[in-house]
């Protein structure tokens, strides 16, 4: 028994066809040329992405480097300036430095007149300063008549002046009542009979090394300093 048959798809008219009529090659050939394309508008973005990153790299090293050279401007500025105040700050920390040597050098002014008078008052009549020599150091070596240098003596704790005197007197007794003197003056922190020499004609002479303290300092130099 034979079925009915199958019926065949009405036609319509305008529609696509079914059925691809182009040949196998322009087929091909239009499929190469879409992928060209697609290829050729990626590669195309990628320069203009190429393009536009070199030219913001460009205008970032551009605007490094303009920065780069105001700061080193800048700084080219403040170095030209710190020069010229170097000057002045080094005259500036000279003046201080002399001022302070000044001031500790002229603090340290003795009254050199005063302190002989104060020896001089505790001496016999008969006595005469025939040598006189006074350092600041506080370690002297006392010399003899003669000129020689004798053994050092280490001056006492406090020691600002270290006065030698020749001393000529007629009688010995006169070189111990001024050494008992000079232990009485104010300022004074030891006494010492370095030597003791007899003669016949000049009677006796002695070299006495005495100690004074900072009293005897003036003091005028130092006021005038601190009040500068």
């Amino acid at each position: 028994m034979i079925g009915p048959r199958a019926k065949s798809p009405a036609l319509v008219y305008g529609a696509l066809p079914a059925v691809n009529l182009l040949p196998h090659a322009e087929r091909e050939r239009r499929e190469r040329t879409a992928l060209v394309q697609r290829w050729g508008t990626f590669a195309a973005g990628v320069v203009v992405l190429m393009v536009i990153l070199s030219g913001a790299m460009a205008l970032y090293e551009h605007s490094a480097h303009a920065a780069l050279a105001q700061e080193r401007d800048r700084t080219t500025a403040l170095a030209d300036q710190l020069a010229s105040y170097r000057d002045v700050s080094t005259a500036t920390r000279i003046r201080s430095s002399y001022e302070a040597y000044r001031t500790q050098a002229m603090s340290a002014d003795i009254s050199w007149t005063g302190l002989f008078k104060r020896l001089r008052a505790k001496m016999p009549a008969s006595a005469a300063i025939t040598g006189f020599d006074a350092v600041t150091s506080p370690t002297v070596a006392p010399t003899d008549q003669s000129g020689t240098s004798s053994t050092a003596a280490t001056a006492p704790q406090g020691t600002a002046v270290t006065v030698t005197l020749t001393l000529s007197s007629p009688r010995s007794l006169d070189q111990k009542a001024m050494l008992l003197g000079f232990q009485r003056i104010p300022g004074v922190l030891r006494v010492d009979l370095n030597s003791l020499a007899s003669d016949s004609t000049a009677g006796y002479t002695g070299t006495t090394v005495v100690y004074f303290d900072d009293s005897v300092y003036s003091g005028r130099y130092a006021n005038a300093g601190a009040t500068r």
